[in-house]
């Protein structure tokens, strides 16, 4: 089963850091090796009321220095943890997984080789002891699929009849998301080898369908003529969501596009289209083919 890490919270470990803390701190560490001298301790008390002099502006200088580094413990800590490490880090904690982050387009002489993102790379991971068993389950399914073709973006499992395997995949790199051929009889062949399907299993690779919808909305607001960034703040909003949810099965919902159009600024906002939720099956896809965002007065 896989966890949706966006809802993680950061670990205990990490440590919330405060300058003027540290900076106190190291303050009262040094009035503290004077417990038993009170007249140098009043003494140096007294300088370290004033900026200028040399011996504050060391100790902000080192409680500066130590909150860079439990900055880069912090950093360190995160960068071991799948939910939470990023790039390279990321491809090392994979690597615990026996996983690889996967190409999807090779470099040529005009354009560098594009990769699995981050995102993508970690979903796969979440999934790979799934991958393990023997029995298909649909997150073993799932994880395979993605892991045949880097142009795999997402894909579903389920079982429609006894003995029978249906994967749906969402291809990356396609304008609606809907798969090709190729790319079906890649992943297809992919599950079929029998170190991955389950012997009595009937399998079948099929392309998401691609249900179209656009965004026609007006948003209205008091200052009419400086409606403009607030228009791209919107439009940002929604667009933001919408590839969010570019995943087989998540449907779209009004009631969350009237609260993204809802900026700052914005009194009243009207869409014409869609008029109602786009319900979106488990072998189906939301594709938004336009974002059109018009502004008024209220």
């Amino acid at each position: 089963m896989s966890i949706d890490f966006a809802l993680l919270k950061k670990p205990q470990i990490i440590e919330e850091i405060h300058f003027e803390q540290i900076l106190s701190e190291r303050k009262q560490s040094l009035l503290d090796l004077y417990a038993d001298d009170l007249e140098t301790q009043l003494s140096i008390q007294a300088t370290l009321q004033r900026e200028s002099e040399p011996l504050t502006k060391l100790l902000e200088e080192s409680a500066y220095r130590e909150m860079i580094l439990r900055s880069r413990i912090n950093n360190a800590a995160l960068s071991v943890l799948l939910a939470f490490a990023e790039k390279t880090d990321l491809d090392a904690v994979v690597a615990n997984y026996g996983i690889t982050r996967l190409l999807i387009s090779p470099s040529d002489q005009y354009s560098d080789a594009i990769y699995e993102n981050d995102d993508a790379l970690r979903y796969r991971a979440s999934l790979v002891f799934d991958s393990l068993s023997v029995a298909g389950p649909t997150s073993a399914y799932e994880y395979h699929a993605l892991t045949a073709d880097g142009r795999v973006a997402d894909a579903k499992a389920m079982s429609p009849a006894p003995a029978e395997a249906l994967v749906t995949i969402l291809q990356k790199d396609a304008q609606n998301g809907e798969a090709t051929a190729e790319l079906i009889a890649k992943v297809e062949n992919y599950l079929s080898d029998e170190t991955r399907r389950p012997v009595a299993d009937r399998l079948t690779v099929q392309s998401v369908e691609a249900i179209n919808f656009e965004l026609i909305a007006t948003i209205y607001t008091k200052n009419f003529p400086e409606a403009d960034p607030l228009i791209q703040a919107s439009q940002a909003a929604v667009q933001s969501y919408f590839e969010e949810s570019r995943r087989i099965g998540r449907t779209i919902y009004l009631s969350k596009i009237f609260n993204l159009l809802h900026v700052a600024g914005v009194v009243h906002v009207e869409i014409a289209s869609p008029i109602s939720d786009v319900i979106i099956t488990d072998v189906q896809v939301a594709n938004c083919t336009q974002i059109l965002i018009n502004s008024g007065a209220a």
